[in-house]
């Protein structure tokens, strides 16, 4: 087993449904001491493809993401860790000791972003870094050859700086976020993961076209379940997410109701999941962004007969 989640991916039955989960680094000891012990043992009875660690807008816990991804991939060797890198507050020098830290300690898969800055400030690459994750994956691939296997992001909807107030990107937008998807696969890159949707079409429609336009890597499906109103509403605003006027609806007749809202959650994301397989497009991976809870994840693992009790 080499380790590396395209050959995971490459290795999947069409017939069967696997999973992967992306996490941040918990903000507490206690915390932390709950993830480790708790948590992820119970998402490590699901047999993940592999597991996904954030590194924080502007970097602000990158210490703590590569200490847990170490100690994750140390605990789960069999199990791929996905440690994201962003090119946010980083210089060269910076991201190579980061590299070579997660090459030291076996860690085979980097998930290359640009990344976002802290909550209110605009990007400002590093002078002494790269500026796009284009050049991060270029970077990765020329330095160590082989030994990673990087994955970056994909946006069905274009990506939130091209988006306009109506939530619409226009075509020539549209066609050059392809363009740069392309020019990042052509980099190095060898799996795309895309950012959460909540209107099947798009991602079907996205994976479509970047089939057209040559790209052959795999395309992960991100899922977030909508489980609060305050929740949505802030993950919808910061990815300038489309959401279809029936969903929309819906979650604005429950916002009074957690626990229906939550039910409904399951609901619409076991809707767009099957929507997505009816549509003709193989789709076994299922890749959750679980904020840390498994509660709304494994509800919709249930519903699909996935979930291993």
């Amino acid at each position: 087993m080499s380790g590396l989640i395209s050959d995971a991916i490459a290795a999947e039955d069409a017939n069967k449904w696997y999973t992967s989960y992306e996490f941040y680094p918990p903000r507490s000891e206690t915390a932390e001491e709950n993830f480790m012990k708790v948590q992820i043992p119970n998402f490590m009875r699901q047999s993940p493809v592999f597991l996904d660690l954030t590194w924080g807008a502007g970097g602000r816990t990158s210490e703590t993401t590569m200490r847990l991804c170490k100690d994750l991939q140390n605990a789960y060797p069999d199990t791929p860790i996905n440690m994201h890198i962003t090119c946010t507050n980083m210089s060269h020098d910076l991201i190579k000791e980061t590299l070579d830290f997660a090459k030291e300690h076996g860690i085979r898969n980097i998930l290359a972003l640009r990344g976002d800055p802290p909550r209110g400030d605009e990007f400002q690459a590093n002078p002494e870094g790269f500026t796009c994750a284009r050049d991060l994956v270029r970077y990765i691939h020329a330095t160590y050859g082989d030994y990673f296997c990087v994955s970056v992001a994909g946006y069905p909807e274009g990506h939130p700086s091209r988006i306009a107030e109506d939530g619409t990107i226009s075509d020539e937008d549209h066609q050059k976020e392809l363009e740069y998807l392309k020019e990042k696969v052509d980099a190095g890159a060898s799996v795309i993961i895309t950012q959460l949707f909540y209107d099947a079409s798009l991602y079907v429609k996205f994976v479509k076209d970047c089939r057209e336009m040559g790209i052959t890597v795999p395309i992960i499906a991100g899922l977030l379940p909508i489980t609060t109103y305050a929740g949505f509403t802030r993950m919808v605003s910061l990815c300038k997410t489309r959401v279809p006027g029936d969903v929309k609806k819906r979650v604005e007749e429950l916002k009074e109701n957690p626990e229906a809202l939550k039910e409904y959650g399951v609901e619409q994301c076991v809707q767009m999941i099957e929507r997505i397989r009816a549509s003709g497009l193989e789709y076994h991976h299922l890749h959750f962004y679980t904020l840390n809870s498994s509660a709304q994840t494994f509800k919709v693992l249930k519903r699909l007969n996935a979930l291993v009790e």
